[in-house]
């Protein structure tokens, strides 16, 4: 038959998720297929194309014309997410086609497949040769995702998705495609890294699984671990994969063999770095940019029924292999009895005869415990009780595995439940014995609890040291060293660690926090110039509100004010009025400080302004916003009246209760006064971190008690309050005692 080639578009789909589909409920999982398929069917007979293959949930569909292709993905999409939904993903391309009687081939088909299958459902992903032809039809709306690579396919090739409206449009941390085994597929553990208490804790988790100890002296053997390249034909060993690179890393890592270069580590790299994960002439990221002193890669197959593993280890070059290990077999169903064995081949390499192992997991997870975390890891970015649930299948499929029940702690701290965190920290540390890690980790977990923010920097730092090169960690120690233990002075090491050069910024989720606190340190260490040079490059983009606020207290401090005042107006016409308020808010405590008091009136008199004519005047947030403004402007009586007003719908909070303290007693209230403090004294309760404490000193500064507010101010640092962008030094109602011995010895304090 004649092998013809044509220039066509093509489409790729599959509906996600199909096998669990199938093996939750099969019956109405067929009823999906029945629907996926009658309306791909009806569809590309509409835009006139053809369907060339059907295999089992998918379909490969070729048209002539680029424009009626992605007219017939959105209406196949939109007509699928219609109740039942059918989670389809669609992946286009325009290239040259081989075909071959029923089938197709080539570069354009393996790319369009490619892309496809990066897709979550609902979405419609196309190339940038598609994207190219049919961007200026008036029908379509894209968004670029940025740039990827992909499994036998020598170049990186933007991809765009479909943003019209009714389509399910991805983010780029949810593609989980088929990408070289330099672009790691495995997704970075879950914890939320905010500038906030919260922040230290995805070190705690995300160390767990990959970070590697740093030697305390001597030359520091970095050793990079590639994905395993699943050579079985069946997607579903892909969990084989990940699972050995997991045990790979834990066995380097518990043994302090030098520090991990993860999957993760590279694919974060790769994301913001526009830069090859192959060897090229100009460069690498795996090579040039994390340089490795070994680079461990691998894969499997069967053969006759059995699993087989095959690895080696070779240079920081990638050219030498400096051992290939004998292949690895075992029963399919029990992959872990290869990993297990494959793991202390690589290790006998490695170690020396006289270090000892100190394993954060004594033995292996249990295979089902195993799925049953990285189900829950991808569950949290969806559903949080499918989440909790998840990590209680796996506790319950292997009662020792140590890293879910982490998982179910931390899910509890970071949602503020901080007694249901606490409770399971003492439930799972009575079943730790010699383990020297998980006690060490538990104690951090304590530290944040009791908020020992001493023991949180010692014990972070104990776990950063695994991994200093995770963006991610890298990012909690600066905030712990700053905002914890007011330490600025340690804020620039760690953030050289890093190089933040050819970035990609909007691919860089955690590029932005690393330029926030650096500013901040460099603020705090009167470095200016250097806070300002850092930032201004922010100045007219879109988005980095925070680091725009951050810019403008650097130009306060410098005395810079008449940029600060334009840099706050502009601000008016390109942000939300919310955001607005907040920032002008945040800075005109900051003109206070300088002693800049009309400025700083004029701001808020905006605020002031603004607020009551606002359609969300009503909001808890735009109450407390009017309140501290009129409060800040020294209109007591008004302020007396918003705080009234907002405290009788929401008596619990405490900076709102301290500042009406204050107002009655600048109106000579005094019995109202001592009557709301007592108010404020009543809602101490577990957890608050010296908050409470925190407001009273507040309350003593304003009515100048020096004596009372330093002995507050050392209660609330001594129960856990931190250092933050708005208390200490950054605190209007202090400014008084700043400069004084005692407040310079509780900025000190941690020290």
């Amino acid at each position: 038959m004649t092998n013809a080639i044509h220039l066509s578009a093509i489409l790729f789909c599959d509906i996600e998720g199909y096998t669990a589909l199938m093996q939750k409920d099969e019956a109405n999982t067929m009823l999906l297929l029945d629907k996926y398929e009658q309306t791909l069917k009806n569809m590309v007979e509409k835009y006139g194309g053809e369907i060339i293959k059907n295999y089992g949930d998918g379909s490969i569909c070729l048209f002539r014309s680029a424009v009626q292709m992605v007219q017939c993905a959105i209406e196949v999409q939109k007509l699928l997410r219609v109740s039942p939904m059918v989670p389809l993903r669609i992946g286009l391309n325009l290239g040259d086609v081989h075909r071959k009687g029923d089938d197709v081939y080539g570069d354009a088909v393996n790319i369009a497949s490619r892309i496809e299958d990066l897709g979550i459902g609902g979405n419609i992903l196309l190339t940038h040769s598609l994207y190219q032809k049919v961007k200026n039809h008036p029908e379509f709306e894209f968004r670029s995702l940025g740039k990827f690579y992909f499994k036998n396919v020598d170049e990186a090739h933007e991809v765009f998705a479909v943003t019209n409206e009714g389509i399910e449009v991805p983010k780029r941390k949810q593609l989980v495609g088929k990408f070289k085994k330099k672009d790691i597929k495995v997704k970075g553990v879950w914890f939320l890294v905010i500038l906030a208490l919260t922040a230290v804790v995805y070190l705690i988790q995300n160390n767990i699984q990959s970070a590697s100890k740093v030697p305390s002296n001597g030359e520091i053997d970095k050793i990079a671990v590639l994905e395993f390249d699943n050579y079985t034909g069946d997607d579903r060993f892909d969990i084989t994969g990940k699972m050995a690179v997991d045990w790979i890393i834990h066995g380097i890592t518990q043994n302090k063999m030098g520090q991990v270069i993860t999957p993760k580590n590279i694919e974060d790299y790769s994301k913001v770095l526009e830069a090859a994960l192959v060897p090229s002439v100009n460069n690498t990221t795996v090579t040039d940019y994390l340089k490795p002193s070994k680079i461990i890669k691998g894969s499997f197959y069967l053969n006759k029924g059995r699993l087989l593993f095959q690895c080696s280890i070779i240079d920081e070059l990638m050219k030498e292999t400096l051992i290939s290990f004998n292949t690895v077999e075992c029963d399919p169903k029990s992959p872990l009895d290869c990993i297990e064995a494959l793991k202390q081949k690589i290790l006998g390499y490695l170690i020396t005869e006289d270090k000892k192992g100190t394993n954060l997991q004594e033995t292996p997870p249990n295979y089902e415990a195993y799925q049953y975390l990285l189900q829950a890891k991808l569950a949290q970015y969806k559903n949080d009780a499918e989440h909790l649930r998840l990590l209680d299948m796996a506790i319950e499929a292997d009662s020792n595995y140590f890293e879910p029940k982490t998982y179910k702690l931390v899910y509890y701290y970071n949602s503020n439940n901080y007694a249901a965190s606490d409770s399971l920290l003492k439930a799972y540390k009575g079943s730790v014995k010699t383990n020297e890690r998980q006690r060490d980790l538990f104690s951090l977990y304590e530290a944040l609890l009791s908020g020992h923010n001493g023991n949180v920097y010692t014990y972070e730092q104990k776990e950063y040291n695994y991994a200093p090169l995770d963006m991610e960690t890298n990012s909690s120690m600066m905030t712990v060293a700053l905002q914890f233990v007011n330490k600025p002075t340690a804020v620039d090491s760690i953030y050289d660690e890093i190089d933040m050069k050819n970035m990609d910024l909007p691919n860089c989720s955690y590029c932005e926090d690393r330029y926030y606190i650096k500013a901040l340190a460099d603020i705090e260490l009167q470095k200016y110039g250097e806070a300002i040079a850092l930032l201004s490059r922010f100045e007219n983009e879109k988005d980095y509100r925070k680091l725009k606020k951050v810019l403008i207290r650097a130009h306060i401090k410098a005395g810079n004010f008449a940029v600060a005042d334009s840099l706050i107006s502009n601000l008016q016409l390109t942000l939300t009025e919310k955001d607005w308020i907040e920032i002008t808010l945040f800075n005109a405590r900051d003109l206070l400080l300088k002693d800049q008091v009309k400025r700083s009136r004029f701001f808020l008199d905006k605020i002031i302004g603004t607020i009551p004519a606002s359609a969300y005047s009503e909001e808890v947030e735009y109450q407390e916003m009017l309140a501290e403004s009129l409060f800040l402007s020294e209109d007591f009586t008004r302020a007396q009246t918003a705080l009234e007003k907002l405290l009788q719908i929401h008596p619990d909070l405490i900076y709102p209760s301290a500042l009406l303290a204050i107002c009655y007693q600048k109106e000579g209230k005094n019995e109202e006064a001592e009557k709301q403090l007592k108010n404020l004294e009543a809602l101490r309760g577990p957890y608050q971190f010296g908050s409470v404490d925190y407001a009273l000193a507040q309350y003593y500064a304003a009515i100048g008690d020096e004596n009372n507010t330093i002995k507050n101010l050392i209660k609330a640092v001594a129960a856990g309050r931190w250092y933050d962008t708005t208390s200490f030094q950054n605190d209007p109602l202090l400014k008084k005692y700043i400069s004084t011995p005692s407040f310079k010895n509780i900025m000190n304090y941690w020290n």
